[in-house]
């Protein structure tokens, strides 16, 4: 299966994206869908079946062949309104917003040096550590593994302990 994704440059790959896929197994079953995307780390393949409605990943190693039709081709915006992905995803200004205060306070809460401003959406923590927007643990950059772990794990709990406090996601 490597040789088949490595066979392509990434933009190759980018194109086909939204075409008619045929994921051949190496048990010699066939899953059929559209392409949605390939993990380019676990090398997995994710493809929509319109026919079920759902999303079929297909474990890279389990895979023996890859065809794409060039011809069959779907929008991705199309898949992504199916899954309804747009609007459940979508992150609003007003969202971000909150979001961004809720860590300030949370950090200043907790005497944890910080530097931010108004029309910045970085917030600076330790000196070194920057949370940038969607303000996720994820979102959390530092050189130092060790201050960038300590960040993440005070995002974390900021909103796990607002999701489990009132029962939605913030």
């Amino acid at each position: 299966m490597a040789e088949l994704l490595y066979s392509k440059t990434s933009e190759q790959w980018l194109e086909l994206l939204g075409h008619y896929t045929t994921v051949t197994l190496k048990n010699q079953k066939s899953i059929t869908g559209y392409l949605y995307t390939i993990d380019p780390t676990s090398q997995h393949v994710v493809m929509y079946d319109s026919k079920d409605q759902r999303v079929v990943v297909v474990m890279s190693s389990s895979i023996r062949d890859l065809n794409v039709d060039s011809e069959d081709h779907v929008d991705l915006h199309i898949i992504d309104a199916a899954l309804k992905y747009q609007q459940e995803n979508r992150y609003t200004s007003e969202w971000l917003e909150k979001r961004r205060q809720a860590l300030i306070q949370h950090l200043e809460k907790h005497r944890i040096p910080i530097q931010y401003q108004a029309n910045e959406p970085v917030i600076h923590v330790l000196g070194c550590a920057r949370v940038e927007s969607p303000y996720a643990a994820t979102s959390v950059v530092c050189d130092n593994a060790l201050i960038r772990k300590r960040v993440r794990d005070i995002v974390l709990d900021l909103f796990n302990d607002a999701t489990s406090n009132d029962g939605s996601r913030e």
